[in-house]
């Protein structure tokens, strides 16, 4: 591994840890009884014990160490010099994305932290901090990592569009990887800017519509690239 992977390595494992702790040093300043749920218009339909965020904090740290494993052990199955080259492509390629989720789940935790906080102390009834507005708008940046990063795939069962007709088709690979990454960074544009001018649970659909949407323009042009 060289010195930037092992740099990017440690950075992934340092952010993978960020949730929980976010979770632990937030937990200390909250009262006992915080908002735990709230509804499609951002109503507290639940309140529950502080250390339901603990739960929410191992889930965010939990991603990012399976991330970071996948990066890790990737290679340890290549049989030949190229499926190592792809491996160490690949492995570069998910601690980028690794880093970029934990980044979003980590700066989510600290903000639903801030909001329970506040919400406990005005006894509120609806939520003080735009969740969904959020949640877009690191969906939309996560879009658009991800739209950047799938052209370098190489090859791999793991990520990438993964195709059952693009195996055996190095060709069909390539093209299909740009242009589902063409695909990806659109609906993250798209799901950043609607982010922006949108509020409340109708930005849900919106990432949705997004993600399933650049999905399927990735599965529907890849079939034509295997055709062909």
């Amino acid at each position: 591994m060289s010195k930037k992977e092992r740099i990017l390595s440690w950075i992934l494992l340092v952010l993978c840890a960020a949730p929980i702790l976010a979770a632990v040093a937030g937990v200390q300043f909250l009262p006992d009884q915080i908002p735990v749920h709230y509804n499609d218009v951002g109503e507290i339909e639940r309140w529950g014990s502080k250390y339901e965020e603990l739960i929410l904090g191992v889930a965010f740290s939990l991603s990012g160490w399976i991330l970071w494993l996948v990066s890790r052990f990737s290679g340890v199955f290549a049989d030949t010099e190229t499926e190592r080259v792809q491996a160490q492509a690949n492995a570069h390629i998910v601690r980028i994305a690794g880093i970029a989720v934990q980044l979003f789940l980590t700066v989510l935790e600290v903000v639903m932290l801030i909001g329970a906080a506040r919400e406990a102390a005005t006894a509120a009834v609806v939520s003080s901090v735009p969740l969904y507005k959020i949640i877009g708008i690191g969906c939309g940046l996560l879009f658009l990592v991800l739209g950047n990063i799938m052209p370098k795939a190489k090859p791999n069962p793991i990520m990438g569009v993964r195709l059952p007709w693009l195996e055996g088709h190095p060709e069909a690979w390539r093209k299909s990887q740009r242009a589902g990454g063409i695909a990806f960074a659109a609906a993250g544009a798209i799901c950043l800017v609607l982010s922006l001018l949108l509020q409340g649970f109708v930005l849900f659909w919106v990432i949705m519509i997004c993600a399933l949407g650049a999905a399927a323009v990735s599965c529907i042009v890849s079939l034509r690239f295997s055709r062909e």
